[in-house]
């Protein structure tokens, strides 16, 4: 940690703060700065920093969701059922978009900016005080992602909700999040490569990461795709004496995508359930892989359900899920352009299956972007078999982990109706010369390719 730097920072926003001028843009930029000036700290470290805000978490009604693909879609599902059913629920999930409000949500809406620089400077003031404890006597201080979730714990303590969903950062077993004692329920969902770097090269590793969050006597509900890291799950739960509720494709039936007069695309679908049958379930997506988020979340109401819980009518479950939105996911930014945040590659398996299922009366157009420390050229390659696009438009990204041009062409040197853009900006320009009224254009890749995009059309 660089120290003198870091106090620096401190002390200019702390003046910022004394003059009045303290704005979400001071403190992002702040936040923004971390990475290079703190490090990622140990859960035993992050959990002595909660027992000196009180470990607030004892008083809260936890759901924690881990998972390579799928987190935040099952954590605005279940939100939005709760909020259906008349409960209070908050919501803190990763990445943001557009604005880093996105990430703290009360009753399915973004936390205010007030809310937002209220709690970064309660947290900054706790830090300080820590730091003069002989717990503290390291200098600690959070990283990017720790410093977000310890707001959040306190935005969530004042809240006045019922419950709170919590989605893990990175992995699980040494994630922040991880510091919360008795979630009521924990849920994963699919597995698949990401972040190899730090979880590890094979679906076991990695799997043994998400199963981190397993807690002794907790219902644990995940998504059943992969033998190797099912095995680990299960293995992982019977030893913590969690009951087990594993779903599969076997559970979703009568998957439908329909085209409104208007437009617009749903998807209807059935869910067998442990408990019951649910039939005629709608999704406002185009996204057939949203199935499966959506039957997590519905298995996760029927835990919070069981005798002595709360009582949610399958009523309020269906509307629920209608009514929740989750930006990026297949959505239609504007007419005829879909925009997903598949960023791995098997995010780019379930976005060519959707993409690939939805008719075109035109070509279909792909924009892709990606960041560097992701399988960019597997995903080239998945792109280039699937043979859906009849063009393609590969861009640089406005962040310091995008891939640059050279690397882009490299992985997509055996297309031969590709061409390469140097922003976002003037590769949509492109597309929008080209495209004609029948078209349909498409964009993956990554979630800061999803974020600009849906920035540049507000």
């Amino acid at each position: 940690m660089t120290t003198n730097n870091l106090t620096e920072n401190i002390l200019n926003i702390k003046n910022i703060h004394k003059e009045n001028r303290l704005s979400l843009s001071a403190c992002d930029d702040f936040l923004n700065m971390l990475p290079s000036l703190t490090r990622k700290h140990s859960v035993s470290e992050n959990a002595s920093f909660l027992e000196f805000m009180g470990r607030p978490d004892r008083n809260m009604k936890i759901i924690h969701v881990a998972g390579t693909n799928g987190k935040g879609s099952v954590c605005n599902f279940i939100s939005s059922i709760l909020v259906q059913a008349g409960f209070h629920a908050g919501m803190f999930t990763s990445p943001h978009l557009v604005k880093i409000t996105e990430r703290f949500q009360l009753d399915g809406k973004d936390i205010s900016d007030d809310i937002f620089i209220t709690s970064f400077l309660k947290i900054l003031d706790e830090i300080e005080s820590y730091q003069k404890t002989e717990e503290g006597e390291n200098n600690f201080f959070p990283s990017y992602f720790e410093y977000l979730f310890f707001m959040a714990m306190d935005i969530y303590k004042d809240s006045n909700i019922d419950y709170l969903i919590l989605e893990t950062g990175l992995g699980g077993l040494l994630d922040v999040t991880n510091t919360i004692e008795k979630p009521l329920v924990c849920i994963i969902t699919e597995i698949g490569f990401d972040h190899m770097q730090y979880l590890g090269n094979t679906y076991e590793e990695i799997a043994s990461h998400k199963a981190g969050i397993i807690k002794e006597n907790v219902p644990v509900i995940f998504w059943d795709k992969r033998q190797e890291t099912t095995k680990v799950i299960t293995d992982t739960a019977t030893k913590m004496n969690a009951k087990i509720r594993c779903i599969t494709e076997a559970n979703i039936s009568n998957v439908e995508l329909l085209e409104e007069g208007d437009g617009n695309k749903h998807i209807d679908f059935c869910f067998d359930s442990e408990y019951y049958n649910y039939v005629g379930l709608c999704l406002r997506s185009a996204a057939n892989y949203q199935t499966q988020n959506a039957a997590l979340a519905i298995s996760c109401i029927e835990e919070l359900s069981n005798p002595g819980g709360m009582s949610i009518s399958p009523d309020d479950i269906k509307k629920g899920l209608f009514n929740a939105l989750w930006p990026c996911r297949m959505e239609e930014i504007r007419p005829g352009f879909i925009v997903d945040g598949a960023h791995n590659t098997d995010g780019i398996e379930a976005f060519l299956k959707s993409a690939g299922e939805i008719e075109s009366k035109g070509r279909k157009i792909l924009l892709f972007g990606a960041v560097s420390d992701k399988q960019y050229i597997k995903m080239a390659s998945m792109i280039e078999d699937s043979k859906i696009f009849d063009k393609i438009a590969v861009t640089c990204l406005r962040t310091g982990r995008s891939l640059d041009l050279e690397s882009l062409k490299d992985a997509f040197s055996s297309f031969d109706n590709v061409s390469f853009y140097d922003s976002v900006d003037r590769a949509t320009d492109y597309i929008d010369s080209i495209k004609q009224d029948n078209d349909l254009i498409f964009a993956a890749g990554s979630l800061y390719l999803a974020g600009q995009l849906r920035e540049k059309s507000e």
